[in-house]
């Protein structure tokens, strides 16, 4: 054969490789993209404690989930109280909306994270959620339907999202889950490794314009490939079991977890249309406007008999799911309409470029495949279209909406604003009750000082409460105040602040009950003599707890005077549900956020007056805080001196009443409390000692205005002072 003859057929054979070789580089850089992005997007959310928590909580979103799991906890509930089962018709349809509540995805998110160990991090063979305080949130709920029947709830029942089928079935489908995690760390390198292999296609390529367009074709089939995953779940909660009520919670849970796939889609997607668009521009093959007057044409003029009743059909068809689908059938016309719309865009951005950095197009770009001399200007020109294209999306899609949020069970408002998630603990004023432990709504409690009981103070705006907790002794219808428990306490010590009446009146009752005692010693809240007013310290505290889980964006303070042993207080603390909602974080700067106490569910900041060692999260309040005095006997003797605590402490706490031993007046309170006298003695304080008040404490908190100024301290109000600390 003639040597002129060899060589296009060895050039044949080269460029046939060269094509093979590209299509396999291709196939091969798309298959991994896809791979990674469904780890990443995914796996991330299964193996990390805090976006799995937020993902099962985001589930109760969907129908199919919250009704099972109100079926389930309402099954635990008739468990318990079987005469409860006549009224289950009622019942049922409250715990349902208890599910879909933001304070029921609080728990259920507190409830995955503690559960992610037992997933993950340990050899558990089996997961369960169970939340014991769901009943909490229930009773509530059902106050408003029927308050017999929630009196009928037994308090501290430990609810389970499912039966033990269902809690196979979870645990056989997260333990799937479980081994797409363990390569979550390979993510990365698999993605650069498919991003790596579609540039090398495109390079290798014996036609680079081609290339171009069968890359972003790729990455198109890439991102419908991702869009798919999301209805496959229901061929996954098919092959898992044959109830349908588990098959809805097994999609629902499915698509909730792979959720993250459609930003990522959209990306990829972006990214295909981009090549595609440089590419076509290039070859100006693909003109989007003719491509539409061939499928006009395709639509109106006559075809072959067979291809008509074919053409029929799928206009048929399309017509149909239009009208049973009209939703659907729009967003993919919008859809469809916005990538011609963003593929034409790019044609003329590319011709532009293009046209200016003398980059070859059409017939004498396919002349010039390899050799053109212009190619690192091609590429440089598709990188810069593509990193801005990518950059403006990945920006839009991953802007976290408010909406979107809330619909997942995360806090948007922290202490009742969005404003102040992102600041520090001690960059936030909050409204303090002085004793708040003692108020009018106690029967037999004398001189109190404020008109409500903690959850009336906590849900009109008390965020910081101090209270006195003493051992004390019942004695019939009086408690004694336990003197010999309470180490240096006397009754000399306390007659001080109660005045010399008060204290000669307790002195009396005790004296009346001594040698009466009726139970042991025991926690109580009292203000100087138990013999004035006292009332238990755990139902007290149980009403916090109550409180707390049904607001689940709420950060609250407590400044214990404390008369007992830490050790008891702590035991107080845990035995009324409060331990796991306790900051036990380090008590030096920088303190955490509002955000970072809510995301943590340690939304409870305790302080301990005597500073008495034991208890970590008892944090001695005067090496944390600092104050100014508070004996005063008229608003002339305000003074913003500092008192207890040292200067560098971190916590500045205004104390703003009048003294009138021993019983405090509301008519001073409406003085004080007003809105301009309490904004300008905080402001006088701040300028003073240069430190933000972070609790305004005041009595009668209801009398007045103080609300309004921690709001204006926090900047909330038009006009108001951004709080930002020092």
């Amino acid at each position: 054969m003639p040597s002129g003859s060899q060589k296009p057929d060895s050039l044949a054979m080269a460029t046939l490789r060269s094509v093979k070789m590209s299509s396999a580089l291709l196939i091969v850089g798309a298959a991994s993209v896809w791979i990674a992005l469904i780890v990443g997007g995914a796996a991330r959310a299964i193996v990390r404690p805090d976006p799995f928590a937020r993902r099962v909580a985001a589930t109760l979103s969907d129908p199919r989930v919250s009704s099972y799991i109100a079926a389930r906890v309402t099954d635990a509930i008739v468990a318990q109280r079987p005469n409860l089962v006549s009224v289950r018709s009622v019942l049922q349809p409250a715990v349902n909306g208890v599910v879909a509540s933001a304070p029921f995805r609080a728990v259920v998110r507190t409830s995955a994270r503690a559960a992610h160990r037992a997933l993950f991090e340990s050899a558990a063979k089996n997961a369960l959620l169970s939340l014991p305080d769901v009943s909490v949130l229930v009773r509530g709920a059902l106050q408003h339907v029927n308050p017999a029947i929630a009196a009928k709830i037994p308090p501290g029942i430990e609810a389970k999202l499912a039966s033990p089928e269902a809690e196979q079935r979870f645990t056989r489908f997260i333990g799937a889950f479980a081994l797409v995690g363990k390569v979550l760390w390979a993510a990365w390198g698999l993605l650069l490794l498919g991003v790596a292999s579609i540039v090398a296609s495109i390079w290798v390529a014996p036609e680079r314009q081609n290339a171009l367009v069968r890359a972003g074709g790729s990455l198109f089939a890439v991102a419908l490939a991702l869009l798919a995953v999301l209805p496959a779940g229901r061929i996954v909660a098919a092959a898992l079991t044959q109830g349908p009520e588990l098959r809805g919670v097994i999609h629902g849970l499915w698509s909730a977890f792979f959720l993250p796939i459609k930003p990522l889609a959209l990306i990829a997607g972006c990214a295909g249309v981009v090549l595609a668009a440089a590419g076509g521009t290039m070859l100006e093959a693909v003109d989007p406007y003719a491509r539409f007057k061939a499928l006009w044409r395709w639509l109106t003029e006559p075809l072959h008999p067979t291809a008509q009743v074919g053409r029929a059909i799928l206009v048929l068809a399309a017509g149909v799911y239009a009208v049973s689908y009209p939703t659907r059938a729009a967003t993919a016309v919008v859809a469809i309409v916005g990538l011609v719309l963003v593929y034409t865009g790019l044609r003329e951005v590319f011709r532009v470029v293009l046209a200016r950095t003398g980059v070859a197009t059409g017939a004498r770009a396919a002349a010039t495949p390899q050799t053109n001399v212009y190619a690192w200007r091609m590429a440089a020109a598709v990188a810069v279209v593509l990193a801005v294209v990518l950059g403006g999306t990945a920006l839009l899609v991953f802007r976290a909406p408010a909406a979107t949020l809330e619909e997942a069970g995360a806090v948007v408002a922290c202490n009742g604003s969005p404003t102040l998630c992102n600041r520090r603990l001690d960059q936030v004023v909050f409204a303090g009750a002085h004793n708040a432990m003692s108020n009018a709504e106690i029967p037999g409690w004398l001189f109190p000082h404020q008109n409500h009981a903690f959850p009336g103070q906590l849900e009109d705006g008390v965020r910081a409460l101090l209270i006195d907790v003493h051992y004390g002794v019942p004695a019939e219808e009086h408690v004694i105040t336990d003197f010999s428990r309470e180490g240096g306490t006397s009754i000399d010590k306390i007659k001080g602040p109660l005045g010399p009446e008060a204290t000669e009146a307790a002195v009396r009752i005790r004296n009346r009950f001594l040698g009466h005692e009726t139970g042991k010693s025991a926690l109580y809240f009292c203000h100087g003599f138990c013999e004035l007013g006292a009332y238990p310290v755990l139902p007290a505290l149980e009403g916090i707890r109550d409180w707390m889980l049904a607001n689940p964006g709420e950060v609250v303070i407590i400044v214990v005077e404390d008369y007992v042993a830490p050790q008891d207080l702590a035991v107080a603390f845990q035995d009324a549900g409060l331990l796991n909602l306790i900051y036990t974080g380090p008590a030096t700067k920088p303190f955490p956020t509002l955000r970072q106490l809510i995301d943590w569910d340690q939304r409870l900041v305790l302080f301990l007056e005597s500073g008495k060692p034991g208890v970590p999260w008892l944090r001695p309040a005067w090496e944390s805080m600092q104050e100014t005095p508070y004996t005063f006997h008229q608003p002339a003797d305000f003074s913003c001196k500092p008192n207890r605590g040292g200067a560098t402490a971190p916590f500045f706490q205004i104390n703003n009443w009048i003294e009138t031993t021993p019983a405090p007046r509301p008519s001073n309170a409406q003085i004080v409390n007003a809105y301009d006298a309490l904004l300008a003695r905080a402001r006088e304080c701040r300028s003073e000692r240069n430190h933000l008040p972070n609790i305004l404490a005041v009595d009668f908190y209801d009398v007045g205005d103080v609300f309004r100024v921690v709001r204006t301290l926090n900047g909330l109000d038009e006009g108001g002072t951004i709080a930002r600390g020092r």
